[in-house]
């Protein structure tokens, strides 16, 4: 049986950055099995879900969040976020020119 992956893109203007978490994009359509977050600012970002910090990106550097298969070798075990997350942003210390951009495999 075939298995199709689909894909989301995020994006957020860093210059609207402030001190409280903001929505990065629309929520998730379908859990995540793959992310990959590049801040492109000239400031470093935290990245949030439900309000709670998950990742600090310094200025100009990227993170990937792989999924790990964890009770199983079964692919739809292994998720790195649910369907409907919300990704958000915040400023660690004042917003900035440039851009934070997540690709998303589903």
């Amino acid at each position: 049986m075939a298995e199709f992956s689909n894909f989301e893109v995020k994006e957020f203007d860093t210059a609207t950055l402030t001190g409280s978490f903001q929505s990065l994009g629309s929520p998730l359509s379908e859990a995540a099995r793959f992310v990959q977050i590049f801040n492109t600012s000239s400031v470093s970002v935290y990245i949030g879900r439900n309000g709670s910090i998950i990742a600090r990106l310094p200025a100009q550097s990227s993170q990937i969040f792989p999924s790990y298969p964890r009770h199983n070798t079964l692919n739809e075990g292994s998720f790195v976020f649910a369907a409907n997350t919300q990704l958000q942003a915040k400023q660690v210390t004042a917003a900035g020119a440039g851009a934070i951009i997540v690709n998303i495999i589903t």
